[in-house]
């Protein structure tokens, strides 16, 4: 049979498009399966997007019927889990009671088992703390594999042979001197009867000249003329020198905070054979209590906390790794570690360099690489704030991102209320965009923010945690690890025992019992967060300095208003590509722009890659580099500065079209203004966004994008919004209620959607665009305010939220609406009951007025914490409304903390965000109408009044706080202000109809 191509080309030919009309049909319907699973999951959204907690046990007292009690009432508030973190308590605590557990006796797995058990029973899951308290280590660490340090001896030499002495180990805190705690006067090493460390290795000996003008070539490494034996240097030599013996040994580095059984030291975060031995020991401990396969359990995750040690830090193999990794030995640059004077500056600049990026290595290689890769074994995932909270706070010297990038769940951490700020005003303390950069760039997916950490104990109440928990959304995190739980053993009254930080987020607090809904609220963020990917126009490189560290959102690096951001480290920077002139991560994720930080210095390997890049397309800003760093590992690598000078143009003011020019990093320009060129507009614009009173974050599903947009400011805002979209149809996802509303007020204009939008104070939604264009009811609100009038979008249809004439542009068309709202206030007396036996027997206090309990003169109510019954019936009626598809809502007004309501038996549900309304329309009825608000407040008036009337309501053994609007200042509760409680309203009807 003869074969012809052309003939069978004929005769298939007509598959080809029916082929392509299925894939595009296929990839039609997997994007409306996207978009209408998230649609449907985030009204209910899954366990893995709810917020889970750390689980204080605290110094050794557990009690396994409070262990079940706990985590049923964690399931019950809208936890998926919590992280078990054993813990002592301050030294200055008096009234936490010392127990005997000791974490990973005996004792401590069987109260583990029962608390796996009972998690496992309600499907959540367990995390567990690799230590008691913080780092890494234990009682079972030995001196060989306890963290390290490097000391030294220093002896005058002429000449002849010389006893060199044993260096003393004192640890040096302070640059340049030696410095010791009050409480802390010795180190906790081990030592030999001979008065040597248990564990010591001898690393270098030099000579250096006696003088003080000292170059690295005229050091002497004498290494091999010293017997160790005899601890004697036969070494021949004339003139005057200091010979110096560097040892290593342990730095005597404990944890931070153990309980009483479970003190021991930290391991050596830079050898493999440490972390092995940690990690296996515990691992062994749980397999003996829960089986061979922890996967089995409910035990999912192991958590390094953040690392914090102090002082010098070395390892056996930094001699090996340091020559490996830049190319020439390290022992005549030790006297640089300290004295940073004997040298000169560009000199020890740049061992320092060198020896920073050895440590970072060997961490995240021995401590981080090791630990996900034994837990992973395990069927554990493994989790930490890797190299974080680090760099300028701790002495963490590991290039974040990277560490950050080797675990299975990236975790940061931000405060409540509590910042530290450097000399640049950057809030170190806040280590959200560096985690969420972390896990975009290495696609883990899920960035976990330790989350709420406060100091103002029993102040806050879900609305007071709200902004800076949304302001952490907007920087990318995506997963709720609230800080913290205390547990509560048996017999313990209120508040409780507590560890020293935190929200104290457990059943002992008193707005426990209505705090669901605001955990559905973080599950709802987290949920859209966890299943989208994020959109920016611009990559960051941060630089190559280690330690290093991102900032917070907008510190270090910012775009302009409207214009978002990834980071990126020298890693990922290797591995940049381009597509479509786009600069394309790893991931798949495409850029605009690449932004370089200016070190006055490029790493030759970098400057290759950004060759590569502009020429083939890639847009590029920095500022020209000074100087080459050498690499004397990497000859081969030959970049000259003429060749910085060849790729560098500056285009300050003086190219007009730099659109068509290619090959060049563009230095003398901003990152802003090199988008504005090239035609990339705000991703959100609206008129005075250079305040910022708007902040968001853009993610994308397919061809659906997601906007979370949150008000910074406590009150009211309206803003005409404009959203880089084309072609797509803009709902409104409200995370408190789990609405999904349609927005009828819109317009294309060009490569924008144009809309209205309305946010309540600290107010936060979604704006979602999807595939289509459905046609608005109206394309825009002419008026010649500055902003739009207050409006909300509802299933109802769209309210204005004022009274006034409004008009209304469709097409070429003007409709004017004249709007009106009807109030009408409940005044009047109302019934409260504070007490169990009051609401049992009806003895109820009556309120002329709604006020604060504050201000009440009976000192029961004024400094009354708990949970009050406001009681009230009120007449409506007949015919006293009749506008047509009027809706009614009850609006409550002012209340502290959080409010659940009841209409004639109806429960309206749990209220603890502004405002604080209900749509009633159904709910009301004509004539009378019971009103039932229970209110509840925080704990902190009642331990006010103890303190000042000497009363024993309250059980705590937190005897001071930090207030809002005092930096840092403790105060004891005598002296702590009230804080407003109650329901202050006025609480009123409000009739409103939605446009038509």
């Amino acid at each position: 049979m003869k074969f012809s191509l052309r003939t069978t080309h004929l005769r298939f030919s007509w598959l080809i498009p029916l082929i392509l009309i299925c894939v595009f049909q296929n990839i039609c319907a997997q994007e409306i399966n996207n978009y209408e699973r998230l649609k449907k999951e985030f009204k209910k959204p899954p366990l893995k997007s709810w917020p889970k907690t750390y689980w204080w046990w605290i110094n050794g007292n557990i009690d396994t019927v409070r262990i079940r009690e706990e985590i049923i009432s964690m399931k019950n508030a809208g936890l998926s889990g919590f992280d078990i973190f054993e813990i002592g308590a301050k030294k200055i605590d008096s009234i936490i009671p010392t127990g005997e557990i000791t974490f990973m006796g005996d004792d401590f797995l069987r109260a583990m088992k029962v608390a796996l058990d009972q998690a496992s029973s309600l499907d959540m899951e367990v995390g567990l703390n690799m230590a008691s308290s913080w780092n890494a280590g234990g009682s079972w660490v030995t001196p060989e594999n306890s963290a390290k340090s490097i000391y030294f001896s220093k002896t005058a030499y002429s000449k002849g042979q010389l006893k060199l002495p044993f260096p003393k180990l004192v640890r040096v805190l302070k640059e340049g001197q030696i410095t010791f705690p009050d409480d802390d006067k010795s180190m906790y090493i081990d030592y030999s009867k001979d008065g040597k460390p248990v564990f010591y290795k001898e690393i270098a000996i030099i000579a250096v000249p006696s003088k003080s003008d000292v170059k690295v070539s005229e050091i002497i490494d004498v290494s091999q003329y010293f017997d160790s034996k005899t601890e004697t240097l036969n070494w021949d030599s004339e003139g005057d020198y200091n010979i110096y013996r560097y040892v290593c040994s342990n730095s005597g580095e404990q944890l931070k905070v153990p309980s009483k059984n479970s003190v021991g030291p930290i391991i050596d975060h830079f050898d493999a054979r440490a972390t092995t031995a940690h990690f296996n020991y515990i691992i062994d401990r749980l397999k003996i209590a829960f089986g061979l396969d922890l996967s089995k359990t409910a035990l999912k995750s192991f958590y390094l906390a953040s690392y914090e040690a102090r002082g010098n830090v070395w390892t056996e193999s930094v001699l090996k790794e340091f020559k490996r990794l830049n190319g020439y030995e390290i022992n005549r640059f030790l006297p640089a570690l300290f004295n940073k004077t004997l040298f000169s500056e560009e000199v020890t600049a740049k061992f320092m360099k060198d020896y920073q990026f050895t440590l970072s290595e060997l961490m995240i290689d021995n401590f981080y690489r090791k630990a996900k890769e034994i837990c992973n074994a395990n069927g554990i995932l493994i989790n930490s704030e890797a190299g974080g909270p680090g760099f300028p706070l701790h002495n963490v010297p590991v290039e974040p991102l990277k560490s950050l990038g080797i675990m299975d769940l990236p975790r940061g951490e931000f405060w409540i209320n509590h910042s530290r700020f450097d000399e640049h005003g950057i809030n170190i303390n806040r280590v959200v965009k560096e985690a969420s950069a972390a896990s975009h760039i290495y696609g883990k997916g899920i960035v976990e923010l330790e989350a709420f950490t406060t100091f103002q104990h029993w102040q806050e109440g879900p609305f007071d945690m709200k902004p800076y928990g949304d302001q952490a959304f907007c920087e990318g995190m995506n997963k709720v690890v609230i800080h913290g739980s205390s547990h509560n053993p048996s017999g313990i009254g209120s508040p409780g025992i507590s560890y020293h930080a935190g929200t104290h987020y457990n059943d002992k607090r008193v707005w426990w019992p209505m705090i669901k809904p605001f955990n559905t609220y973080l599950s709802r963020i987290s949920y859209i967060l966890q299943n989208t990917d994020f959109v920016a126009d611009v990559l960051y490189y941060y630089g190559d300095a280690v330690p290093n560290f991102t900032g917070h959102k907008n510190s270090r690096f910012m775009v302009g208003s409207g214009y978002d951001y990834e980071v990126i480290n020298t890693e990922i920077l290797k591995k940049l590509s381009i597509r479509n002139n786009q600069l394309v991560l790893p991931t798949g994720r495409q850029f605009k722009l690449l932004y370089l930080e200016d070190e006055g210095e490029i790493d030759p390997e970098v400057f290759l890659k950004l060759k590569e890049l502009t020429a083939k397309g890639a847009k590029i800003v920095s500022e020209k580099p000074e100087k080459i760093i050498a690499r004397e590992n990497r000859p081969d690598l030959k970049v000259s500065l003429n060749d910085i000078n060849k790729l560098w143009l500056d285009v300050g003011g003086s190219v007009k079209d730099i659109t068509k020019i290619n090959g060049k990093v563009f230095s003398g320009i901003s990152s802003l203004d090199l988008l504005k060129k090239i035609g990339v507009s705000p991703d959100l614009y609206y008129e005075d966004n250079e305040f910022s009173t708007l902040d968001y974050i853009h993610y994308k599903k397919g061809t659906t994008d997601y906007y979370f947009v949150r008000n910074t400011t406590n009150e009211w805002v309206s803003r005409q919004c404009s959203f880089r979209q084309t072609n797509k149809t803009p709902e409104i996802w409200d995370p408190v209620t789990g609405d999904i509303n349609k927005v009828n007020i819109y317009e294309q204009l060009n490569e924008q959607v144009n809309m209205p939008i309305t946010l309540p104070p600290y107010g936060a939604f979604f704006v979602v665009f999807s595939e289509g264009v459905k046609p608005a009811t109206y394309s825009k609100i002419n008026s010649d305010e500055l902003n739009p009038p207050l409006l909300q979008y509802t299933t109802n249809g769209t309210f204005f939220l004022e009274e006034a004439k409004i008009d209304l542009l469709k097409n070429t068309e003007t409709k004017q609406v004249s709007n009106y709202i009807k109030t009408r206030e409940l005044e009047g007396a109302w019934e409260v009951y504070f007490t169990e036996e009051q609401k049992k027997s009806g003895d109820s206090v009556i309120f002329p007025e709604l006020v604060s309990w504050t201000k009440s003169e009976n000192d029961s109510i004024k400094y009354f914490s708990g949970i009050a019954k406001y009681v009230k019936t009120f007449q409506y009626d007949i015919n006293s409304s009749t506008a047509k598809n009027q809706k009614v809502y009850l609006d409550l007004g002012e209340l502290s903390n959080v409010g659940e309501v009841w209409l004639n038996g109806v429960s309206l549900g749990v209220t603890w965000t502004k405002p604080y309304r209900f749509e009633v329309t159904n709910a009301l009825k004509y004539g009378y109408n019971l009103l039932e608000v229970k209110v509840a407040n925080t704990w902190s008036n009642r331990l006010k009044g103890d303190a000042v009337k000497g009363e024993n309501f309250t059980y705590t053994n937190i005897l001071e706080t930090v207030v809002p609007g005092l930096n840092k200042k403790r105060v004891l509760w005598k002296d702590v202000p009230l804080k407003d409680s109650g329901l202050m309203g006025p609480v009123k009807l409000m009739f409103m109809k939605p446009i038509e």
